[in-house]
């Protein structure tokens, strides 16, 4: 071989670039991000088993009641068809949730405060083999049947406060926002839901195949075993910690303050403009507040698409494990796949384009200093009080416009497609409904992504407990109340209707986000300590 002036004068040993390349792309498919997000998937798919039949196994415990205090059944058809065993069953599926609810709220406290205890690792072990005691309890709900078998579910949710499915999300979120860079955060945050929605899908079409197939209690006994499996993944595959050391040191606080830093993030923060001037920005209130009327509004769609069709057109588990798995994978595809080329030409079409970055390409690789500041302090010597190297504002995350933009609208969205769903007079069109929801679901992680940018780094993992705990705190209110109103709404054999009361809610959830904006350009925000005194205004 001829030398010529490419030629490394030394040999390093390196790998073959065959090799290298195989280990290259190998590290980019087992990287922590994609373990993480595999983990999410595992880890619902198991939820998803019992999702589907824990509503079939209320509604024949709700029947077997009913006929423990009315004449038996008499005719041909399906006994449990009753205006009353609908209404029953609406009412203890929703008290059911509502605990789940409660649980789920407390528990991104607890988990919250395992994260910084004990790493991810052991945070999202702990969540999964508490979730796995609950559902042994649950198969020992099932045998049992009746009024005792109901309350066994309902009062064995409350161990979900120290481990459940807002828990394990919990740990997943934060574990990726401190491993992506600020620019792609948005669009991970909306693949790692989407990996939660494909797993959720395929679990609602096992379960519900399960239930048919064998009996009522196969999978509960399945899903036991899969957290059991869970559990080893996440022992053995999940990052040890997140983000860096120094991020770590901050976020390390482990007393009661610790415990409840989420809570102090959804406040009004100062920025100090170019001008000097400090004002209030309430837009983290704003957005919160916008949050919890979408998830308020379509929180409970899954759930009322599963009734509707059981009440209305005789779905048993087969029919709503296929509606809800279909709704679930198009939300997986969706945002695995859709969501981050909608945010990334969004931001382009919203931003403008990119600068360019022929300069950068034409820099050398390697820097040599020419001015004092850049050279390291020589050790016992001064510390320099200022950075050597300024950020790079590719790290910086300038599409969050865009991403509030969308959570705007992924509500109109929603809205319209709740309104349409109360005229289905057929089955095909309770699936049609379920299918098109999906494509309203970006606004949960684009809202992540807007928070996020706006708290500072070591603050992030609050950041995401806080946005999560909004959306628990709507799940707990709209499962109780639209429960209790769908419950009324059948009695009058209008079910119908709750499909209107969920549209008004995401169009009001819409209006508020528009009170919703970003800091002036250019501010900076004050700390909370920041002893100086400014002027404020109000923005």
């Amino acid at each position: 071989m001829t030398a010529d002036e490419n030629t490394p004068l030394l040999d390093d040993g390196a790998a073959p670039p065959k090799t290298a390349k195989a280990v290259k792309v190998a590290g980019a498919v087992f990287s922590p991000a994609n373990r993480i997000l595999l983990a999410g998937f595992i880890m619902s798919f198991t939820l998803g088993v019992t999702q589907v039949p824990i509503i079939y196994v209320f509604r024949l415990m709700e029947c077997d009641i009913f006929y423990t205090h009315n004449p038996p059944f008499e005719g041909s058809g399906d006994r449990c068809h009753r205006r009353e065993i609908n209404a029953g069953t609406a009412t203890q599926v929703s008290l059911l949730g509502m605990l789940t609810s409660i649980s789920g709220v407390f528990n991104l406290f607890v988990c919250g405060y395992f994260i910084k205890l004990w790493g991810p690792r052991w945070a999202f072990c702990s969540q999964t083999t508490i979730v796995g005691i609950r559902v042994l309890t649950q198969v020992i709900g099932v045998t049992i049947g009746g009024r005792t078998g109901e309350l066994m579910f309902q009062y064995f949710q409350i161990i979900g406060i120290i481990g459940g499915p807002r828990g394990y999300q919990l740990v997943l979120n934060t574990s990726v926002s401190e491993l992506v860079a600020a620019k792609d955060r948005t669009a991970v945050f909306g693949r790692l839901q989407g990996a939660i929605m494909l797993g959720t899908a395929f679990g609602f079409i096992l379960g519900g195949v399960l239930g048919d197939v064998y009996n009522i209690r196969r999978p509960f006994e399945v899903a036991f075993f899969l957290y059991v499996a869970t559990t080893i993944y996440g022992a053995l595959f999940m990052p040890t910690k997140a983000g860096n050391e120094n991020t770590t040191k901050k976020q390390g606080a482990r007393g009661i303050s610790g415990f409840f830093a989420p809570l102090k993030i959804i406040v009004p923060h100062k920025y100090r403009l170019e001008s000097g001037k400090v004002i209030k920005n309430y837009s983290l209130i704003f957005l919160a507040l916008g949050i919890f009327l979408g998830v308020f509004a379509s929180g409970y769609a899954p759930i009322l698409l599963q009734m509707y069709g059981t009440s209305e057109f005789n779905f048993g588990t087969t029919e709503n494990g296929f509606l809800m798995f279909g709704n679930s994978a198009i939300r997986g595809i969706f945002l695995l796949f859709m969501f981050p080329k909608i945010i990334s030409a969004g931001r382009t079409w919203f931003n403008g384009a990119p600068p360019s970055t022929e300069t950068t390409e034409t820099e050398p690789e390697c820097h040599i200093p020419t001015d004092p500041g850049e050279f390291e302090a020589v050790e016992g010597g001064e510390v320099p009080q200022e950075p050597v190297q300024s950020p790079d504002p590719d790290e910086e995350d300038s599409g969050t416009g865009f991403d509030l933009f969308f959570v705007r609208w992924s509500l109109v969205v929603d809205s319209l497609v709740t309104f349409s769903a109360a005229f289905s007079r057929n089955n095909w069109q309770v699936y049609l409904a379920g299918f098109l929801l999906p494509f309203a679901s970006g606004s949960a992680p684009a809202a992540k992504g807007v928070m996020t940018e706006m708290c500072a780094p070591h603050q992030r993992p609050d950041a995401i407990s806080a946005i999560t705990l909004v959306e628990s705190t709507a799940t707990l209110m709209t499962q109780g109340l639209f429960g209790l109103i769908y419950a009324a709404f059948s009695e009058i054999d209008q079910p119908s209707l709750t499909f209107f009361c969920n549209a008004g809610f995401a169009v009001f959830g819409f209006m508020v986000l528009f009170m919703a904006h970003l800091p002036p350009p250019n501010s900076k925000k004050v700390d909370g300590d920041d002893s100086e005194t400014e002027t404020e205004a109000e923005t």
